[in-house]
Formats: C-alpha cells, sequence, structure tokens
C-alpha cells in the first residue's frame, strides 16, 4: 500500500501546520519542490520568503492553532474548501527550556495547548471533513525528547512523549486503513533549538531534516526518527532500569 502513494505528485496537496519556520517552512520547500500543491498554517507569514509566498502553488493560512476558537472556524474552512489534500502533516510546536525549579503554570499550558491540544483539535476537524483511507497520509511530529523525561525538559519532553502515545494510539486503531506515521527528530536547527545554551550533538539543518521525512513518510513503517546514532542513544534509554538512567542523567546533568 505504502509503496505506491508516492506514484504521481501531480496535482497532490500537502496540509502542513507550523509552517512559518524550523522543520515545518522546510517541508513546505520540500514538498514544493517536488511539485506538490501546499497548504501552510502558522502565525506569522512574514518569516516566509516571498518567492514561497508568490509560488501559486502555496498557500497560507494564517491562524494562532492555540487559539482555539478562531482556529477552530479556520481550519474547518480550510479543509472544506480542500477535499483533495492527501497528506497532513501536524507539526506544530514551541519550546520552553523550563527545569523543574523555574517552570511555571502559564508555560505549562502554552506548551501543551499548541504542542497537544492543538494536534487534536486539528485530528477532530480532519475526522469531520474527511473520510480518512490508506490513500491518506498522516504524520504527528513528535521528538527524540518524548522517549524519556530528560533534564531542563519538564515541559516540552512531556508534550512530545503525549504525541508518541498518540500516534501510536491512532496507528493500532487504523493499522493499513491509514498511513500513519511518527516523526522523532533529534536537535535540529530551528528557532526554538536556538534558545539552547548546551552543546547540541548531531545537530542537524531543517532542510536535511525535510529530506529525509519526504523520502520515509510514504514508504512503509511506522517511525520516521533521526539522525543516527543520537536517535539509538535516546531509544536505547527507553529500556534501561530507572536506577541506572538516573544515575547517567545525575552525572551527566549535576555540573553546572
Amino acid at each position: 500500500m505504502q509503496k505506491n502513494l508516492l506514484a504521481n505528485t501531480r496535482g497532490r496537496v500537502v496540509f502542513i501546520t507550523g509552517a512559518s519556520s524550523g522543520i515545518g517552512y522546510a517541508l513546505c520547500e520540500e514538498y514544493l519542490k517536488q511539485g506538490w500543491s501546499v497548504i501552510g498554517l502558522a502565525r506569522d507569514i512574514s518569516k516566509i520568503p516571498s518567492d514561497t509566498i508568490n509560488n501559486p502553488k502555496f498557500k497560507f493560512v494564517k491562524t494562532d492553532l492555540a487559539n482555539f476558537n478562531t482556529s477552530r472556524l479556520i481550519i474547518d474552512d480550510v479543509l472544506k474548501e480542500n477535499k483533495n489534500i492527501d497528506t497532513f502533516i501536524l507539526n506544530a510546536g514551541i519550546y520552553i527550556p523550563d527545569s523543574f525549579s523555574d517552570f511555571n503554570f502559564n508555560n505549562a499550558k502554552a506548551t501543551f495547548d499548541t504542542n497537544v491540544l492543538s494536534i487534536y483539535l486539528s485530528l477532530e476537524l480532519i475526522k469531520k471533513n474527511y473520510k480518512l483511507n490508506s490513500n491518506h497520509t498522516l504524520a504527528i511530529m513528535s521528538s527524540t525528547a518524548g522517549y524519556k523525561g530528560l533534564p531542563k525538559s519538564i515541559l516540552y519532553g512531556p508534550s512530545k512523549a503525549a504525541l508518541i502515545n498518540l500516534a501510536e494510539s491512532i496507528k493500532s486503531e487504523m493499522h493499513n486503513k491509514l498511513n500513519v506515521k511518527l516523526i522523532c527528530p533529534g536537535f535540529v536547527e530551528t528557532p526554538a533549538t536556538k534558545v539552547n545554551t548546551f552543546k547540541m550533538p548531531y545537530l542537524m539543518s531543517p532542510n536535511k531534516a525535510a529530506k529525509i521525512i519526504y523520502d520515509k513518510i510514504y514508504k512503509k513503517g511506522f517511525e520516521i526518527t533521526f539522525p543516527f546514532p543520537f536517535n539509538s542513544i535516546m531509544k536505547f534509554g527507553k529500556v534501561l532500569p530507572y536506577k541506572l538512567y538516573f544515575k547517567i542523567t545525575e552525572k551527566k546533568f549535576s555540573k553546572k
């Protein structure tokens, strides 16, 4: 089934949230290069280069996905007007690098509103407007940070862990009735990662990340994760006994 999804890109349409920067915008560029029409949702059109804005195959939709009352109406209208969307990539997310010692509820709410609840809202509206089948692709953008609890990731990590569980749940229900993809990148050069003060191993450009995603999203398999070996190291942490895992994190992060 999945091998045939990329047979012909002529007339194909992709719906991408968080489309103005980072992986989201790089995915817009990659899909346009591959001949797709792109519907990109984001808050700020000023971040998108004019050549992309002027591309007749690109449609920008301005919305703050965390403003649920407004975004519900906007997304619903977009989906009603575009009944030929093949691929939905739910990518929107924010990163607030809080730790247990300094986080606050407002930052937690902002993180989960954008990273988790906006995904659920988009899913509800997609299901309302589309009878999803094996010709459709639904991709949810999570992160390797969702594999295991990490220091100074008290907000971002749990929100991405929720998305991993969400994608797994959808896949376990839909199986081959829908091409469900979970995307878990490592460190990618985005506005979010620029705030990090520590060295980010295997840091990757968003364009390279987008190429990897496009190359794998219509092939067999459920999870798209990269870069190697960082993703494997992070995944290995999932199976470590807690005693050993916490000893490693204590040793690595105890020094400021």
